[in-house]
């Protein structure tokens, strides 16, 4: 209105003809300028979401899987922990790339975490993380906290976001739903119930299944405190409790067919029969810790499984035993072999598991079965598991070692068969026992020192 009115002033002195003429030109003109200035601004509007879009899309399309895992550290069952972040993220991602997560402890406070793995940045000196080959990097951020008092903490990060092509997360935006990771801890009474750390998760959280072909993986879980486990599977989170949108089991993919996934809740072992649709699922799993039938802790495992096409390939097998039972200070000891039906495959046969981590004469060559230590062998590849074992093995849980055999048909990985094998270690009998009945009741005796009284957790004393 403005303009319209400046434009009439600019005319009223003019003849008539002369002021139409003006008048239309003045008006063509003044709706030429408005059109171009909205034709900036949308362009503008247009330059900003584009910006928006590529930057979430460069920024946060990079978790793959992870977990959270808790000691004590410091004074013997004090206060203090020590939470590892542990995460698998999408290595082409760079500019998603994280050199610090924010870990929040449950009582109210959060704090940055840099990351503590891998080769300094030339630039910077700060960790990158480990590269471990298809697209996968390993990260870790440890941080330390002392709580205020004894209680039960839910430990947990949120970071934006899982990397994009997740079948069974949003589809198709899996790049839009944030990755969560959580564990919920509990401080124990330190005179009537010891210390408490949560089971680590040896066995790493992205695997490789092949189109048509079982799967099997294990988490491979070692409670350093011998608390009793079960396994759980549950829906991934975004969020403290929340579970992601559009959620979906792999076998309920469209074109996947059942039987559906299965967990065993007493060993970990994870089964899918048949996969058939290629691409990248993840799932999740809680691991339980127990103490003199009480849930203690619940550690939220995140994990990703890339199906891919294997043609005609045949997984490697294992041969060995299923179970064996000692007594501490007995050496176990067995053969493990694996072949393939692909006689021209190379195999990598690895172990991991709790004998390898025990603090007290650990199994021999942990490094030698290491999986990002060994190389690839032609076969059949045989090789002997060894462990001395002593009293301070004594459990009541079974110890777990998982065995992986894996070809070579991408080159650098390919089909695998794992094989878990499990080791009770139990205490030795008395020697000498001697009954002495009486009228009222029977002395049971026997020979003194017991051959396990002295161990690192005094499991025997006065016996």
């Amino acid at each position: 209105m403005e303009n319209t009115g400046r434009i009439l002033r600019s005319i009223q002195n003019l003849p008539v003809g002369r002021q139409v003429q003006h008048f239309s030109f003045q008006i063509n003109y003044l709706i030429t300028t408005q059109i171009t200035a909205m034709t900036r601004t949308l362009r503008f509007l247009n330059l900003l979401i584009f910006i928006s879009l590529f930057h979430n899309t460069t920024f946060a399309t990079h978790n793959r899987a992870g977990e959270i895992i808790v000691r004590q550290i410091g004074e013997p069952c004090g206060l203090t922990i020590e939470a590892t972040i542990i995460t698998y993220t999408k290595a082409s991602s760079v500019a998603a790339d994280r050199d610090t997560l924010t870990i929040c402890w449950g009582d109210g406070k959060c704090e940055p975490v840099p990351r503590s793995n891998g080769a300094p940045d030339i630039q910077n000196g700060t960790p990158q993380g480990v590269l471990l080959g298809n697209d996968i990097k390993y990260n870790l951020y440890i941080a330390t906290h002392t709580y205020p008092g004894r209680g039960s903490y839910k430990i947990y990060m949120t970071d934006p976001n899982r990397n994009g092509g997740i079948l069974n997360v949003n589809p198709p935006g899996s790049e839009n739903v944030q990755f969560h990771l959580q564990t919920n801890y509990t401080f124990l009474n330190p005179q009537f119930q010891g210390c408490n750390d949560t089971p680590v998760l040896l066995q790493p959280p992205v695997d490789i299944a092949c189109r048509g072909k079982k799967f099997v993986h294990n988490p491979n879980a070692f409670d350093p405190d011998k608390d009793s486990l079960s396994y759980q599977l549950v829906t991934p989170l975004q969020d403290c409790d929340t579970a992601v949108p559009n959620y979906s089991f792999p076998t309920q993919v469209q074109g996947n067919l059942p039987p559906p996934i299965t967990l065993n809740e007493r060993t970990g072992e994870l089964c899918w029969e048949n996969p058939q649709v290629l691409g990248e699922y993840n799932i999740a799993m809680i691991i339980i810790s127990w103490r003199n039938g009480i849930a203690i802790d619940t550690v939220l495992r995140d994990m990703q499984i890339f199906v891919e096409d294997c043609d005609d390939n045949q997984p490697p097998e294992i041969e060995t035993i299923d179970e064996i039972c000692v007594v501490a200070g007995e050496v176990v000891e067995f053969n493990v072999k694996a072949t393939d039906d692909d006689t021209d495959d190379l195999i990598k046969l690895s172990a991991l598991g709790g004998p390898f981590e025990v603090p007290t004469s650990p199994a021999d060559n942990k490094s030698g079965w290491n999986p990002f230590a060994i190389n690839y062998s032609g076969q059949p590849v045989n090789r002997t598991f060894r462990w001395q074992t002593t009293c301070d093995h004594i459990s009541n849980q079974y110890y777990q070692i998982v065995f992986k055999a894996v070809d070579n048909f991408f080159d650098t990985t390919g089909l695998a068969d794992l094989k878990t094998v499990r080791i009770k270690v139990v205490g030795p009998p008395p020697a000498d026992v001697q009954a002495d009945p009486s009228s009222q009741h029977i002395e049971v005796t026997w020979e003194r020192p017991y051959e396990c009284e002295e161990t690192e957790n005094e499991f025997f004393f006065g016996f």
